[in-house]
């Protein structure tokens, strides 16, 4: 229970003076006590409050520098939480848009590069079949050579086309007829020409030599680099032949035909635009 105080004035009897005198307690040699000063409780101001905790009162005051070195843990964790939250410093949220927005760009810098690329591309290709069609439509509005009429002072191309094709059988057959063509390649074998004849016996291989020194080129190759076959004595060569279009109209499989042995002159049969070449011994 709380001690009650009579705060109402006391009376001191002075020895001196019988009347009665009003004690002044401010005066008093007891006023340094802790209750000496107390308020009555109709008082409006409150008492003083005062924590006698010991354990607060033995503690030693921090210094700032240990203050703020010192954060408290709930800031330190909130700070921790937005460190995690971020990336190169920004939000989660705005680094991923900041990620899409570039491979974004990319993306388009790169098809924007790849169709440039094409349509150079398809002009450089339309420019060429352009440039092709003209020059078809000028070549073929040019007579060709050969259906050129000349006079009988001049031979026609075709005629030098077939002397250049027969080595000379076509038009001068009987001075070509026994001459000797020399292989330029191999061993240098030799052939002697006959003309408007075609050597006998079923032929070993058939090829488009293009003219009849071709032929005679293929038959030496033949012997040169073959070792399982007939030896190759003999040619015979249509030069109508040489143009693939006449060939394929009369399923002919080449113009030149190599022929086995036995190959001689007696034995050489007569065939009017057919030109044969035999092998010297």
């Amino acid at each position: 229970m709380a001690t009650q105080f009579d705060t109402s004035p006391e009376v001191v009897h002075n020895p001196s003076d019988h009347l009665p005198q009003v004690y002044d307690a401010g005066n008093s040699p007891h006023s340094g006590y802790p209750y000496a000063s107390y308020t009555s409780p109709s008082s409006d101001v409150p008492p003083p409050f005062e924590r006698n905790d010991s354990h607060s009162q033995n503690r030693t005051p921090l210094s700032d520098k240990e203050a703020a070195q010192d954060p408290a843990p709930a800031s330190a964790a909130v700070s921790e939480r937005e460190k995690k939250s971020r990336i190169c410093g920004c939000p989660v949220i705005v680094f991923i848009l900041i990620t899409a927005l570039i491979v974004a760009v990319a993306a388009v810098i790169g098809l924007a590069a790849a169709t440039g690329v094409a349509v150079k591309k398809s002009n450089d290709s339309d420019a060429k079949l352009n440039a092709l069609r003209e020059s078809y439509a000028a070549s073929s509005n040019t007579p060709a050579a050969a259906t050129v009429t000349v006079t009988s002072s001049a031979p026609a191309s075709t005629e030098v086309d077939e002397e250049e094709l027969t080595s000379g059988c076509s038009n001068k057959k009987d001075t070509t007829t026994g001459t000797v063509y020399t292989s330029k390649f191999m061993n240098k074998a030799k052939f002697t020409f006959y003309c408007n004849t075609n050597a006998p016996n079923d032929p070993i291989f058939s090829i488009f030599a293009t003219n009849l020194n071709g032929c005679i080129e293929a038959c030496n190759a033949w012997n040169s680099y073959n070792t399982t076959e007939k030896t190759c004595e003999g040619v015979s060569f249509v030069p109508f032949w040489a143009r693939i279009g006449n060939a394929a109209t009369n399923n002919a499989p080449g113009d030149c035909y190599l022929k086995p042995g036995p190959q001689d002159r007696d034995g050489l049969e007569d065939a009017k635009g057919t030109h044969a070449a035999l092998l010297k011994n």
